[in-house]
This record gives C-alpha cells, structure tokens and sequence, in this order.
C-alpha cells in the first residue's frame, strides 16, 4: 500500500514537472513569436514622408516596422506631406503598416495648399490590390493634428521625428497653436518632446548650389528655410549624396507576392531588379540606430536656406545641426538595408 502511495506520488510529481517544463516552452516560443514588442528604450517614431512619387519611402517604412519588429524602434505615427495625383498615399502607408501588423498606427495626411500633383506608379495599387483601412488623403486626419496628439502622449525628450519628404507638416507643427489636445504652442510642445529631428533634404556640403528636391520643388523653399531657422531641437541631415547609388530593393523579390513592398518595388520602374538609391531608407537606418555606426557625423556648424531651399552649411552658429559624411562601404551599406527590408513581419499579415 505504501509502495502504491510512492508510485502515485512519483507520478503525479513527474507530471507536475513535465507540465512546469511544457509551460515554459509555450512562454518561450510566445516570446519568440512576438520579438517586436517594444523595449523600453526602443526609439520613439512619428515618420513624414512623401510617399508617392518615388519608391524609396516604401523601402524606408519597411525598414522601419523591421525595426520596430527587432524592438529597436517604436512608431508612433504616420503622416504624410506629398500630393499624390490619386489620393492614395495615406491607404500605400496603411497597407504597409498593416502588413507588418500594425494597421492601428494613426496616420495623417497635408491639408494645406499643394504643388502640382505626383503621378504615383504605386499608391493606388497598393489601395486597391491589399488590404488596409485608410481614406483616402483629403479625407484622412490632418496631419497636424495627428502630430500634436501623438506628441502629446508621447513622454518628454522621447520622440525622434523622421522627415523624408517635404517641410510642410513640420512648419505647420512648430507654428501650431494650443488647443484640446494641448496647451502647449507648436514650437513649446516640439521642444519637450522631441528629442531630434532626422531630416532626408539637402546636400553637405554644397558648394555648387544643387537644388535637392525635398527642399526645393515647386513652392516649399520657404517652408525648408522656416523649418531650418526655427526648430528648437537638434537636427541631423542626411543629405542627398548619402543615398545615392545604394541600390537596395532586389533582396525583396523572393518575398512572398503578399508582400506590398515588393508590388511597389516591382511597379517602379522594376527596382525589385535593378534596385532603387536609398535616400529615405538611410535617414532612417540613422534616426533608429547610433549612425555614427555607419557614417562620420559632423557638427561643426549649422544649415540654412534660402527662400527657393538652396541650403547651405555654415561654420557659425551652432545650433544643434549635424550631417551625415560617409563612411562604411556601399556594399557594406546595401547589405545592411536590404537585410532589413526583406525581414518577414513578426506577425502574419
């Protein structure tokens, strides 16, 4: 009777065991199958870009929800500056957003006054072909309001901000007044809470005058030149040179066709084969990550602008700005991007 006991109590421990143990493999495979929760030091994102006209945007919110996927960055929102021909800029960020899992990020589009609109070979595909829950631009949350809500909900000096189109949003932001969402004027609240700007635009340095086209198509000089002179936090500038000739976009073609990233890469002129230069990818690569990993960062003085956005770096005053010089491989520099593009979402689309 007493060796029954035993028995029965050995087995009933080993039991117990064995389901302790089952129960901690099912905890690990949940958090291996959710790696991209955000740490508690991941970057804080709002990303403004002009998706539309060039394909590269796609490639950089890619790499940023891989980012976001790895830990290493948190977006907090969207907005976007462009003026795409078929209102569909807004519904290309929602699809890519709500293929990485992450369709809830709000996302805001430019209100105001526009240039000629971008003819895209992409944005209305991507509405139409996957999914997404998103209007179309001008009825879309305006992006201003889309900025002082996630800023004001963001915590203080936690926000990096990266612009990889035009100046609008961000000259409408710091001239922004208080209202229900806070009481804090545009440029008090950006001050707070941000604690960088990232900002694809210009040429360092740039002897020759060269018209980069985030700071200088059709009528957004003087939003550049706004922007430049009167934001309050620093601001790091990846200048036009930095992405040049880094073709990146051809490690998406074995991806699956469910893929948006590729449809887009694929429709822009076949990037998915010939590659795309990666302006916006590596603004963003340096806005999450410590970009003096990849490039020398100089600071040794500031940028302006002229009303038409030629900009120029200046030894004097110093103002917090910084810009981004070369220094790894471009090799080096495609592979790192690339991987990341082609990153599969941590939760199934």
């Amino acid at each position: 009777m007493n060796r029954r006991i035993q028995r029965n109590a050995l087995r009933r421990s080993h039991e117990i065991s064995l389901r302790r143990i089952a129960g901690l493999f099912l905890l690990a495979m949940a958090m291996l199958a959710f790696p991209g929760r955000a740490k508690a030091d991941a970057v804080k994102v709002i990303f403004d870009t002009d998706i539309s006209g060039d394909v590269d945007d796609c490639g950089a919110l890619a790499i940023l929800n891989a980012l976001a996927d790895k830990g290493e960055a948190e977006i907090l929102a969207c907005v976007v500056n462009g003026h795409d021909a078929d209102k569909a800029s807004v519904a290309a960020v929602n699809v890519i957003n709500t293929y990485y899992g992450r369709g809830s990020v709000p996302v805001g589009a430019y209100h105001g006054s526009h240039g000629p609109p971008s003819r895209s070979r992409y944005t209305a595909k991507l509405r139409d072909e996957f999914p997404h829950a998103a209007l179309s631009d001008d009825k879309a949350p305006d992006a201003l309001q889309v900025y002082r809500r996630a800023l004001a909900g963001a915590p203080d000096d936690g926000v990096v901000i990266i612009s990889v189109g035009f100046l609008m949003n961000l000259g409408d932001l710091i001239d922004s007044k208080p209202d229900d969402i806070s009481p804090l004027a545009g440029a008090e609240l950006v001050k707070k809470k941000v604690r960088r700007l990232v900002v694809m635009g210009g040429q360092f340095l740039n002897p020759q005058h060269f018209e980069e086209w985030n700071f200088t198509n059709g009528d957004v000089g003087r939003d550049t030149q706004h922007v430049l002179e009167a934001w309050p936090t620093p601001i790091l500038f990846s200048g036009f040179s930095i992405g040049q000739g880094i073709g990146t976009g051809k490690a998406l073609e074995p991806t699956p066709a469910a893929n948006p990233v590729r449809r887009a890469y694929q429709l822009f002129d076949n990037a998915l084969k010939n590659g795309r230069s990666s302006w916006d990818p590596t603004a963003v690569l340096a806005a999450v990550r410590d970009p003096e990993k990849y490039w020398n960062v100089v600071s040794d003085g500031s940028c302006t602008a002229t009303e038409k956005g030629v900009n120029t770096w200046s030894p004097t005053p110093h103002r917090g700005h910084s810009y981004l010089a070369p220094k790894v491989s471009n090799e080096e520099m495609v592979h790192t991007l690339d991987v990341l593009m082609a990153l599969p979402p941590v939760k199934k689309p």
